[in-house]
């Protein structure tokens, strides 16, 4: 009995194992990729264990799922998958307010230029300087906070791009939409700008994910904003600024400089901000919508290009904002020129981009001088004549004020000149006495009971400084609206004047406005007795003209203007008071007219 018990176990392992050789089926090999946990974003889950889909199952009913289907633990992110270009690649988006050349290197723009506004060469204006490049910070870069390599990692990526074209019924507008994408697998970038056929106000949108969720990071808007080289003018060199922060403040745009943002800075929550130039600016605004919708927080850096030759390295600045604060349609970024009735139409306060002065009283008397050259120059057509009127209008205002201070200068001046040698003769007598206080207080007694007793008051004359000082606030807003506005920027005026926002290339205007000045020195000096005041007053033309002989020619404009209508004037007031001054009665009759004109009597 037991050897035929071992006998028979000994026949059904071998039909066991003869079984298994030969009719079985094969147990499913398992691929490397799917072996390698870090392959497909996660371990195997052996088939048939509580935690895959489908537990419970016989394993070849499990093994015959193909690859696809294979379940994922609970938890775990679907893997990314790679998305990346060939090659790198530079291509062109043309509207007719914008060209802009991109390169999928970084997904990023290259120059961005203003077809309708040129440099002196005729070369489209380019927001983008060329240190932008070298500094490695490009537009639509993104960012990581705290990420160096990856953040450089990102700049470098191939990405893929797609053009599209938008129509008016889409919700942005008629335009076209460039958009990027790019992953590694784990990180995964998806960026867009949409460039409007009409306007200057475009959009862009950002997302960056690690593992499918939302990533910290920034997109860099505006890099530099340069206006580019504008051919030797000395006034660009010296007047004009490219690369400054602008942002809303209470009641004007506050500003910093390259030089002062030492560090990365936030301007905390302001409706709008980025950088600006002279005359063009690149502004993120706020978003559309309910009046309540919070801006998205704007952020400042500073990178400096590489240095050469022992040279400083330029600072650059960049303006950002999170890709997580963007809202759905992409975030309204305005980038084109600084002109007011467009600024103006935005609202949110963007005319206060165009730095008419920080000081309340110049900003509001060179905005509405700025509204007046506008109205004239609609009838006109030429700012210079605009200008020219503008500066007639402005004396003609200012006429009445400065008339009587002018006959008192004249009239003071005269009877100083006439008891001149009375004052000598006191200065002689106590110039051979010992000096002291006491003796020079005797002196100074003794001349002023010299005036008193002539009519004379000497501090009267100080009254001719007043028209001076009234022009000094209208010339500190000439000189801002003629520097600032992109309006008056390339207008010509007549033959060598072909942009009235630079200086004068043959020095003629300035010369002529020294000239015009020295001549109405001389009209008034004649009646200064002290000879060291007759040449301060003479030298104080040269002055003026060797400083203006680089400033805009639309402001040399002005004060030539200016000189000449003040000399015609100074001319019709001198008869006046010498008329006064000859007849006693005429000025009795005059001080009596001043006096009522005051009490508010006559007109």
């Amino acid at each position: 009995m037991e050897k035929r018990a071992l006998l028979a176990i000994a026949l059904s392992i071998g039909v066991l194992m003869v079984w298994q050789m030969f009719f079985a089926p094969p147990i499913p090999e398992v691929s490397s990729e799917l072996a390698d946990p870090n392959a497909a974003g996660g371990a195997i889950v052996p088939p048939g264990s509580d935690t895959a889909e489908g537990a419970g199952r016989p394993p070849a009913a499990a093994t015959e799922q193909p690859d696809s289907a294979l379940p994922v633990p609970t938890g775990a992110v679907p893997p990314t998958p790679l998305v990346e270009a060939a090659s790198a690649e530079q291509f062109r988006v043309k509207t007719p307010h914008h060209d802009v050349r991109l390169t999928n290197e970084g997904g990023r723009v290259l120059w961005w230029r203003l077809p309708e506004h040129t440099r002196a060469d005729d070369v489209p204006v380019d927001l983008v300087p060329a240190i932008a490049e070298k500094a490695g910070v490009l537009p639509l870069q993104i960012e990581i906070p705290g990420d160096a390599e990856l953040t450089r990692r990102l700049s470098l990526a191939l990405h893929k791009h797609e053009i599209e074209v938008t129509g008016a019924d889409s919700p942005e507008g008629a335009g076209q939409r460039v958009t990027f994408t790019w992953s590694d697998g784990e990180v995964a970038v998806r960026k867009s700008l949409w460039l409007p056929d009409n306007g200057y106000v475009t959009r862009i949108a950002a997302e960056v994910t690690r593992n499918g969720k939302p990533v910290e990071a920034g997109i860099v808007f505006a890099s530099g904003l340069g206006e580019g080289a504008n051919g030797d003018d000395t006034t660009s060199r010296i007047w004009h600024v490219e690369g400054r922060v602008v942002y809303q403040g209470d009641t004007r745009a506050m500003r910093v400089d390259a030089a002062e943002l030492e560090t990365p800075m936030s301007p905390g929550p302001v409706l709008w901000a980025g950088l600006e130039s002279t005359y063009f600016a690149s502004i993120a605004l706020p978003p559309e919508g309910p009046s309540g919708a919070r801006p998205p927080p704007f952020a400042f850096g500073r990178a400096r290009t590489p240095a050469r030759g022992g040279e400083e390295p330029a600072p650059l600045v960049t303006a950002s904002i999170p890709v997580t604060a963007l809202p759905g349609e992409g975030q309204r970024v305005f980038v084109g020129p600084k002109n007011y009735q467009m600024l103006s139409s935005l609202g949110y306060g963007l005319d206060l981009v165009i730095d008419f002065s920080n000081y309340s009283i110049i900003y509001l008397i060179t905005k509405y001088l700025f509204l007046a050259l506008i109205w004239i120059n609609s009838y006109v057509g030429n700012y210079g004549w605009a200008i020219i009127l503008l500066t007639l209008f402005v004396r003609v205002a200012l006429f009445p004020m400065t008339y009587r201070s002018m006959i008192t200068m004249r009239q003071t001046g005269k009877k100083m000149a006439k008891i001149q040698p009375k004052v000598k003769a006191i200065q002689e007598r106590y110039r051979k006495m010992k000096r002291s206080m006491d003796t020079q207080q005797k002196q100074n007694q003794e001349i002023m009971a010299l005036y008193q007793k002539e009519g004379v008051n000497p501090m009267a004359s100080l009254g001719g400084c007043l028209p001076l000082l009234l022009q000094m606030p209208i010339f500190i807003a000439f000189y801002n609206l003629l520097s600032v506005t992109i309006e008056v920027r390339q207008a010509p005026f007549i033959g060598w004047i072909t942009d009235l926002s630079t200086r004068d290339p043959l020095y003629i205007t300035p010369l002529l406005m020294g000239g015009s000045w020295m001549l109405q020195q001389a009209m008034t000096s004649s009646s200064i007795p002290d000879p060291m005041q007759r040449r301060m007053m003479m030298f104080m033309p040269i002055l003026f003209t060797y400083m203006m002989r680089n400033m805009p020619s639309g402001l040399v404009i002005y004060w030539l203007t200016s000189n000449v209508l003040t000399m015609l004037q100074q001319l019709a007031i001198n008869r006046r008071a010498d008329a006064m001054t000859a007849n006693p009665h005429d000025k009795r009759e005059e001080d009596a007219k001043g006096r009522r004109a005051e009490d508010g009597q006559i007109a």
